[in-house]
C-alpha cells in the first residue's frame, strides 16, 4: 500500500509539471512498460521509441487519469495504443 501512496505523490507531481516527479514515474514503469512495447515491436529500438512516444502522451494527457483504478493498467492502454499507432 506504501509504494501506491508514492505512485499517487509522484503523479500529483507530474501534473504540478514537476520534472523530477516525471523521471520518477518515467523510471518506475520503464521496465513494466518495455515489456509491453516489446511485445509490439520489431526489435528494442522500436520498443523503445513507441515507449518515449507513449510517455509523453502519458505526460500531456495526466489530467485524463482516474485515480479510482490502477495507473499500472491505464499505463498500458496508452502503451498498446501508441504500438498500433506506430
Amino acid at each position: 500500500m506504501r509504494e501506491e501512496i508514492n505512485i499517487q505523490l509522484i503523479l500529483k507531481g507530474c501534473l504540478q509539471g514537476n520534472r523530477n516527479s516525471q523521471r520518477k514515474l518515467y523510471e518506475h514503469f520503464y521496465g513494466y512498460a518495455m515489456s509491453v512495447c516489446l511485445r509490439f515491436s520489431k526489435n528494442k529500438n522500436e520498443a523503445a521509441e513507441v515507449l518515449n512516444d507513449a510517455f509523453v502522451k502519458v505526460f500531456k494527457h495526466l489530467d485524463r487519469y482516474d485515480p479510482a483504478y490502477p495507473f499500472q493498467a491505464w499505463l498500458r492502454q496508452i502503451l498498446v495504443n501508441a504500438a498500433i499507432d506506430y
